[in-house]
């Protein structure tokens, strides 16, 4: 009975402004796509969201490189979007008053996302941007994310890959 009574207390506690306090920053990172007809990335939109929904806006170039120079909050979710492609990643904490390395954007990344969305959409009050990067997609479903993305389809739109991830996360949750 207490352990019940405290699971809401402690996550009221972890959300509070003691933890990941938002702040000015910058956000930087690539793409790193799969072998595709549009293997090169072009420019495309990236879109990033902070653990508060605001949305920020930035290009990824020829390069698959992008920078969103005027970001705030703790935790960032990134979605890449191009010639009907998509791929995300997740990413916390970040530091304030820095421009933040957020490394390769990759199936793998994605599939994160992914599963996030999947446990988002069962447990809306439970998961958060945060626990992106926790989450440690089976090798199976990372090379699913991976084909289709080989194919040019958009694994946030596949049916198979949306499937796979509901399940995954009714079998972990």
């Amino acid at each position: 009975m207490l352990v019940l009574l405290l699971v809401p207390f402690l996550g009221g506690c972890l959300q509070g402004p003691s933890f990941g306090t938002p702040g000015r920053c910058g956000v930087k990172g690539r793409v790193v796509l799969p072998s595709c007809e549009v293997a090169s990335p072009e420019v495309g939109v990236v879109l990033a969201y902070n653990e508060r929904g605001e949305v920020f806006q930035g290009f990824l170039d020829e390069n698959g490189a992008f920078s969103i120079l005027s970001f705030s909050g703790s935790s960032c979710l990134v979605y890449v979007r191009w010639k009907g492609l998509q791929l995300a990643g997740g990413f916390h904490p970040l530091q304030k008053d820095a421009l933040n390395d957020l490394g390769a954007i990759t199936a793998y990344t994605t599939a994160q996302v992914l599963i996030y969305e999947a446990a988002h959409r069962l447990y809306p009050q439970a998961v958060y941007i945060r626990d992106i990067p926790h989450f440690l997609p089976p090798e199976s479903f990372v090379r699913l994310v991976e084909r289709v993305i080989r194919s040019c389809q958009d694994p946030f739109s596949s049916p198979e890959v949306t499937r796979e991830a509901q399940r995954l996360v009714e079998v972990s949750f």
